[in-house]
């Protein structure tokens, strides 16, 4: 099962990802954002999904409420990045938990189920703190899987 970590996602698989990105966003303000590098030499995915949060102006958001599920299948790394709003409402319990099902589900399974997973328990923890009220609501950014070599 671990050779699945380690192969690229396929266009089947990033579709998949952004339709449970759109449905999690459907229900609220929040904003879900998934990147996969395939770097080989990265130390920590934590500064790495910190720095592609900022490059992709994740931190711009109305209600500091963006989220960004980073991970390196290739070095069997990831990390999520919640803005201070969600943060501030999830607590640190919330990604430490998150990150231990997530860990589970991609080794049983695939990384595409583990991503899978996460966006809709992400997308509940958004719904529940920032739930979709009108129009300002809109989706603020792009549903589409990120990647980077």
């Amino acid at each position: 099962m671990l050779n699945l970590f380690f192969r690229k996602l396929s266009i089947k698989d990033k579709k998949e990802i952004s339709s449970a990105i759109h449905e999690a966003e459907s229900q609220t303000s929040g904003e879900i954002r998934v990147h996969v590098s395939y770097a080989k030499k990265e130390t920590n995915p934590l500064q790495a999904a910190q720095m592609h949060f900022q490059k992709m102006k994740m931190h711009e958001t109305r209600s500091r409420n963006a989220i960004l599920l980073y991970i390196n299948p290739r070095l069997k790394k990831f990390a999520f990045f919640g803005d201070e709003g969600i943060h501030q409402k999830v607590g640190q319990t919330f990604w430490d938990q998150l990150r231990t099902n997530v860990r589970q589900i991609i080794r049983d399974e695939s990384v595409r189920h583990g991503i899978v997973h996460a966006v809709g328990a992400i997308g509940i923890a958004l719904k529940e703190h920032f739930p979709h009220i009108d129009q300002e609501d809109d989706n603020q950014l792009s549903d589409e899987v990120t990647e980077s070599n």
